[in-house]
């Protein structure tokens, strides 16, 4: 065995244990844990298509459109419950899809942040929001929605079917709000959808 700092010329080096080094329960949690905002930030997962396009908002759209496109829910930090496991939260919906009208098809990206009232569990939810959307054409024969990009607006009310399952009904309006000048539509869509909550 040597002395650390023999004639004191030797320098000392780190000792390494022969043993196995195991880590407590406590820094193993927090390993575990460091996975936890992105496991628990997705809320659920829908696949979402129109069944009518009946107009509520601005003028009577010009063509009959079809969207079907799957979407994802996003939690966010900001909610408040109350004891009785009812309150509110504010979510983020993301979309991709196509959008379809007069032999023509879109691709379609939104990004629309919601205010979501319902049951703390996800299971009975009444949301509304507002965003934008992002078209890859904008002219389906008679009708021009102005621009590529659109302003979003929806609103939609789910309900639990079985296991993690839920269905649900969306209203989902795109307009350019004029940034492209008077003249363009948009267009409503009613949509059903079929959610898968995490």
């Amino acid at each position: 065995m040597f002395l650390c700092g023999f004639a004191e010329s030797l320098p000392c080096e780190k000792q390494t244990s022969i043993y196995p080094v195991y880590k407590d329960e406590s820094s193993m949690n927090a390993e575990n844990n460091k996975q936890a905002p992105v496991k628990t930030s997705l809320h659920s997962l829908s696949l979402r298509a129109r069944f009518s396009s009946f107009d509520v908002i601005g003028d009577v759209a010009e063509e009959e459109f079809w969207e079907y496109d799957l979407a994802a829910y996003f939690r966010s930090p900001w909610k408040f419950y109350t004891s009785s496991g009812w309150g509110a939260d504010v979510r983020l919906m993301s979309s991709i899809g196509v959008l379809y009208g007069d032999s023509n098809t879109a691709l379609v990206i939104s990004l629309i942040p919601l205010l979501a009232f319902g049951s703390q569990d996800g299971k009975f939810t009444l949301d509304m929001g507002a965003g934008g959307a992002l078209l890859s054409r904008h002219k389906f024969g008679t009708q021009d929605y102005g621009g590529y990009f659109q302003f979003a607006l929806t609103a939609g009310v789910s309900i639990p079917l079985f296991w993690q399952l839920g269905a649900g009904y969306r209203y989902l309006h795109y307009s350019d709000a004029a940034i492209y000048g008077p003249h363009n539509t948009g267009a409503d869509f009613h949509m059903l959808e079929l959610i898968y909550r995490f």
